[in-house]
């Protein structure tokens, strides 16, 4: 705050209202009957509200539980029942929250503001708008934030056309026949006098005994053949009503319709304020004071003002549409640049891409809407050299015969609108396929309407509507797959021709290494050939050994070397009828 030149006054100012409020919003009250309440003397927070607003107790007290209003030229003072205590309690805490805000706007205005005297100097100004609200229930809060956005959604497609017809103008072309999409009736709906939403709140904000039933009878008579304006038999039972909107269709609820829209902040709370030993905060009771002089009634001018008195005062609902008035005005006098600002996730992580999310914001934000604006007019455009460039291969053959027969450079583009006007009249198909097609600079006389196809040519740019772009881009699209596939067949091809003709110049070498591979080939299938039977009679031969080699065990196992007849035998081999032998073990 020391930056931008608050005085230490200041800043301790604004930090002790803050905790004054914080102080207040606990503040309780004893209710005496059932009109008449008075505030509750025990509580801390009403000891440290009272010494931070630097207010007498008996002061506020006066100002909260009771009213005083002019009747017959005397003035008269009523209690307040303990209901009716509290909400002045929050609109006391309101309008003073109000007067700070409106006091550190002014002060930052103020710092940053050129030192210029009485000359006129630009400026650059920052306007952070809300979005679109819809919500599972949404109220007056949610219609006033639609009723702006509705009301900057107007402006925002006014400047878009505005800035179309000026390019249009400037580059000579035919413009009147568009039609610009315009929500004006719904603003309509919403604050027109006599038979708008807010208007009827307001005169039902101004009988003695105001409620929502009688809002919602009076709304629903005078709103209910409306286009944009949608009630059925269940929500007229449970007080509902829709508005189809430029993002979409929004129910409302009318509960607390008008409790809301009624400025319940007494004028005592000014005279309160002004008394005040702080003078910080008699300074913001002079900002308070100014809050009904500022506005003016709906259907009125900037100019006029209303005196607020006790008896009528300025409602919410027309203190925001004067409000909204006076930025629509400020907007208008200079040359916006609107900036869009998408969060791609609820959960504020890095790298996650939710795209219902980003389509809700979309929608809400009036992108959709902007661009669906865009697109009624010309809305593709490229300059002459640039369209050339992107669509010459339509009519490349056509431009180059053109251009033999004496055609002009700065005429080229001419040229080539005029070949594809021809042809998007004519047929849909590719372009290399229409044989009918009148030849560049040779057509049969007649005058070709570029206005039946979509396209106009400016005096630097060719301009496209939606319809005209698409077929020239589906064209486009046909005419570069084709081209494609043309060039890679040719590619085939000569790699196929390459290596036949290769084959051709080298067929003898070709041939003998050939011939000489597969003898390779022959000579190690025939060692392998060999290779296979020497393993299967190994194998063979293992295979019996293992079978013979445990009778060969057994048959070592039966016999024993004995000397018999001067040599040495096995035992089995000595006949039986002879026992005269020596053992040897």
């Amino acid at each position: 705050m020391e930056t931008v030149e608050f005085s230490e006054m200041e800043q301790d100012g604004a930090i002790s209202v803050v905790c004054a409020l914080l102080h207040a919003s606990n503040i309780s009250f004893f209710e005496i009957d059932r009109n008449e309440c008075t505030l509750e003397g025990d509580n801390f927070s009403l000891e440290a509200a009272v010494e931070l607003l630097g207010v007498c107790e008996n002061d506020l007290d006066r100002v909260l539980c009771s009213r005083s209003f002019e009747a017959v030229g005397e003035i008269l003072t009523k209690t307040r029942s303990l209901n009716q205590a509290m909400k002045s309690l929050e609109a006391l805490i309101k309008a003073i929250y109000g007067a700070l805000f409106s006091f550190l706007v002014k002060r930052l205005n103020d710092s940053i503001a050129t030192k210029c005297g009485s000359k006129k100097a630009a400026f650059i100004g920052v306007l952070d708008i809300f979005g679109f609200e819809v919500f599972e229930v949404n109220s007056f809060e949610q219609l006033c934030i639609n009723y702006c956005n509705e009301a900057l959604q107007q402006q925002f497609n006014r400047f878009v056309f505005k800035l179309e017809q000026e390019e249009y103008e400037r580059e000579g072309i035919a413009w009147s026949f568009i039609s610009f999409p315009d929500n004006q009736d719904v603003l309509d709906l919403i604050d027109n006098k006599g038979s708008g939403i807010l208007p009827v709140l307001d005169d039902i904000c101004l009988l003695g005994k105001s409620t929502d039933e009688a809002f919602l009878n009076a709304m629903y008579r005078k709103c209910d053949t409306h286009d944009r304006f949608n009630v059925t038999t269940k929500q007229r039972a449970n007080g509902l009503f829709s508005i189809n909107h430029y993002a979409g269709q929004v129910e409302y609820s009318a509960l607390y319709f008008v409790e809301k829209n009624k400025d319940e902040n007494p004028v005592e709370a000014t005279e309160l304020l002004a008394s005040s030993s702080v003078p910080f905060i008699q300074n913001l009771g002079k900002f308070m004071s100014t809050v009904g002089k500022s506005t003016y009634p709906m259907g009125g001018k900037p100019g006029k003002v209303k005196r607020s008195t006790s008896f009528v005062r300025s409602s919410v609902s027309a203190q925001f549409s004067a409000q909204l008035r006076i930025l629509r005005n400020r907007i208008e006098k200079t040359s916006p640049h609107y900036i869009r600002c998408l969060k791609p996730n609820d959960e504020l992580v890095p790298d996650q891409f939710d795209s219902a999310v980003i389509a809700d914001q979309l929608r809400c934000g009036g992108i959709i809407e902007a661009v669906r604006v865009s697109r009624v007019g010309f809305s593709q455009r490229y300059s002459r050299s640039a369209f050339v460039d992107r669509y010459r291969i339509l009519a490349s053959a056509e431009l180059r015969a053109w251009r033999k027969r004496g055609g002009r450079k700065e005429d080229e583009c001419c040229a080539l609108v005029e070949y594809v006007a021809q042809v998007l009249i004519k047929t849909e198909k590719p372009i290399k396929r229409c044989s009918k097609v009148d030849k560049i600079g040779q057509s049969d006389g007649s005058k070709l309407d570029l206005m039946e196809v979509g396209i106009q040519i400016g005096r630097t740019k060719v301009f496209l509507r939606r319809t005209a772009f698409e077929a020239l881009e589906r064209n486009r699209g046909l005419m570069k797959s084709w081209a494609a596939t043309r060039i890679a067949s040719l590619i085939r091809m000569n790699i196929v021709r390459s290596s036949y003709l290769y084959f051709l110049e080298y067929r003898e070498e070709l041939e003998a290494e050939e011939l000489q591979r597969e003898a390779e080939e022959r000579e190690w299938l025939l060692e392998q050939e060999m290779d296979c039977k020497y393993h299967s009679s190994m194998a063979i031969a293992t295979q019996n050994m293992a079978k013979s080699l445990p009778v060969l065990i057994r048959s070592a196992k039966s016999y024993k070397w004995v000397y018999f007849d001067n040599r040495w035998v096995r035992s089995n081999q000595i006949p039986q009828n002879h026992e005269s032998y020596m053992t040897w073990a």
